[in-house]
């Protein structure tokens, strides 16, 4: 889709308007010309000694750093410059126009005299979803057309999971919603009959308990992922971490018989916010309870690790949660972080679950400079790590090479 404005708008933050400083002024209008030059060396007319040909380079590299990707291009569509951006968006290389769909916008600038708008989709040559650039063609005297381009997929990108987030807590919202709407109206036509009417009071509080978890982990989980740095980090125990969790979600674990496990080195210490940890490791543990047979285990082990990539160097307290629930398909593991997923939905809402758990545990990660893992397989249990930088370590604490720690499922990376 192509069209016409009467002024143009930038493609980028500053710098359409650079673009447009330097194509109105003399410094790029120079540019262009001794570009032009170049072009026609081999004209048989030589240009007079009284107009030296200004030096270029200092524009063309300061172009050349710009991420938008810049190219000049004559009426024959020959590439007269181009950068490195403009190149490694595929829609051109150093010596002509690659885009057939490039190609068709130039000609029509060319005849309208006006700059021209477009988005291309750039397929990719290898395995992978294909780009989408924006497009501006700005024409020049003499010929020369100026072509601005601007990678967009991660706007588009942040718009889908817009579009999904908004589908997805419209649909969280609509289930209690409907149903206490239903349960209203089934309670006011059993007020003869007691029983009933507490049965369906009884309903009605369960769903609206549901909504208020929906809504305190939303709100949550837009706080971690806000700009504020993290509110008032201090030491804080790991130990006193898992127990608090534990405390948190005791009686759930204990209507289902499973039983809360400490294990590892002692003494440990983090530095962040202890609410922010409290309930990531809370999350983890209220995981693996929801999704553990009866009667079972959930132990949480304390280690010091040395992990690689860019966390290389650095002593992680890691604190796993192991349990031996129903394990999670490895297809899945991608996916395991994303909001309001869930390996098997009906179950999780028959548990009360909200679909943001896990998602708080990434951003709680990432917000103390860590990272959260899981290895699982079906039937054989899941262990989610929730990694962090170490504040101070016991004596006899050792970081072994956790060579397993690069092999499971990362998210917070």
């Amino acid at each position: 889709m192509a069209h016409n404005e009467p002024q143009p708008k930038s493609l980028g933050r500053g710098v359409g308007r650079v673009l447009t400083g330097l194509a109105a002024g003399a410094a790029f209008g120079a540019a262009a010309t001794a570009l032009m030059r170049i072009r026609h060396r081999g004209a048989p007319h030589p240009e007079p000694r009284t107009a030296p040909v200004p030096d270029t380079r200092p524009w063309e590299a300061a172009v050349g750093l710009l991420r938008t990707g810049v190219c000049l291009v004559d009426d024959h569509n020959r590439v007269l410059y181009t950068n490195r951006a403009a190149r490694d968006l595929g829609l051109v290389d150093d010596h002509e126009i690659v885009s057939l769909t490039l190609r068709a916008l130039l000609a029509q600038a060319r005849r309208s005299g006006r700059y021209r708008d477009a988005e291309i989709e750039v397929p990719k040559q290898v395995m992978g979803e294909p780009s989408a650039v924006s497009v501006r063609i700005t024409p020049l005297p003499d010929g020369v057309s100026v072509a601005e381009f601007q990678d967009i997929s991660e706007l588009h990108r942040v718009e889908r999971v817009r579009r999904d987030f908004v589908a997805n807590i419209s649909h969280e919202l609509k289930t209690p919603v409907g149903a206490m709407q239903i349960l209203s109206e089934a309670l006011k036509d059993a007020a003869e009959d007691p029983d009933a009417a507490a049965r369906f009071a009884d309903r009605i509080r369960s769903e609206s308990k549901r909504m208020n978890h929906l809504v305190t982990d939303l709100l949550e989980l837009s706080r971690l992922q806000g700009a504020e740095k993290l509110p008032d980090p201090e030491p804080v125990e790991v130990d006193r971490i898992v127990m608090e969790a534990f405390d948190q979600t005791r009686i759930a674990a204990e209507e289902k018989g499973i039983e809360l496990r400490l294990t590892g080195i002692e003494d440990t210490e983090v530095l962040g916010n202890e609410a922010q940890l409290v309930t990531a490791v809370k999350n983890l543990v209220g995981n693996a309870i929801s999704y553990s047979p009866e009667n079972t285990t959930v132990e949480v082990e304390t280690s010091v690790a040395s992990p690689t990539g860019h966390l290389a160097g650095v002593k992680m307290v890691c604190i796993a949660v192991r349990d031996q629930g129903i394990g999670i398909p490895a297809e899945e593991l991608d996916r395991i972080f994303e909001r309001f997923y869930r390996v098997d939905a009906a179950r999780s809402r028959q548990t009360g679950g909200t679909g943001l758990g896990l998602a708080i545990v990434k951003h709680v990660a990432v917000n103390h400079g860590g990272r959260v893992e899981v290895s699982s397989m079906p039937d054989a249990g899941s262990v989610f790590t929730l990694m962090l930088p170490a504040r101070s370590l016991p004596s006899d604490a050792t970081a072994p090479d956790s060579a397993e720690i690069g092999t499971s499922q990362q998210a917070a990376r």
